[in-house]
């Protein structure tokens, strides 16, 4: 089912991309997701060959293959992970490019590459609750982290993609030091429903405008 999606989207994508990006003048968002769209194939692609050669391990083991079959395929699986955030911001920084975008390929594998905890992290812990016997509602719980772990890397290397654009003279839009925001503190005000105040301090540890 999830290769059909891969599949679907990466047609619609296509089918998106033969209309040149001079023609249509698309929004900010339209341009992160089919961005975002464009590392679905690398995801995809590494995703799958790492699973493939994992278990291709595990039967390995399990029918007494030898080790070096067995270290071989582990291998090949760790390359294929290690590769997959590289192949995603590949795949973000064409779309962008075919979009008329200016973004930086390098910060999109550095976005990428940033994501990848996220997602791995977000997975097991997702697996975790899964084979949690005494947690409730596990598939409620599990979904919303396999969809975050599945999005972690695809979204860094938007943000990274387009946060590394530089931006053209006489351009309005603001490079990446334009974009953040440092810490800040405000005298904040609240009028009660008696109509008294509370006042108090809103504190900014940092922004980052996008």
């Amino acid at each position: 089912m999830s290769a059909k999606c891969v599949f679907i989207a990466v047609i619609i994508l296509v089918a998106t991309l033969q209309v040149p990006a001079q023609a249509q003048e698309r929004s900010r968002a339209e341009v992160y997701t089919l961005e975002g769209l464009g590392a679905l194939p690398g995801v995809a692609g590494c995703g799958c060959l790492a699973m493939g050669l994992g278990t291709a391990a595990v039967l390995a083991a399990w029918g007494g293959g030898s080790k070096a079959t067995i270290a071989g395929a582990v291998a090949l699986e760790l390359v294929s992970a290690a590769v997959l955030p590289a192949a995603a911001a590949y795949g973000t920084a064409r779309v962008g490019g075919a979009l008329g975008q200016k973004g930086s390929t390098g910060c999109a594998v550095l976005g990428a590459y940033a994501g990848l905890p996220l997602a791995a992290g977000a997975i097991a812990l997702g697996v975790r609750v899964m084979n949690d016997p005494h947690a409730p509602d596990l598939p409620g719980v599990a979904v919303p982290l396999y969809v975050l772990g599945g999005m972690a890397i695809p979204v860094g290397a938007v943000v990274g993609y387009n946060l590394g654009a530089k931006p053209e003279p006489g351009s309005s839009r603001p490079g990446l030091g334009g974009r953040l925001e440092f810490p800040a503190v405000a005298l904040a005000g609240t009028e009660l429903p008696d109509h008294s105040f509370e006042y108090g301090v809103k504190v900014r540890l940092a922004g980052l405008r996008f």
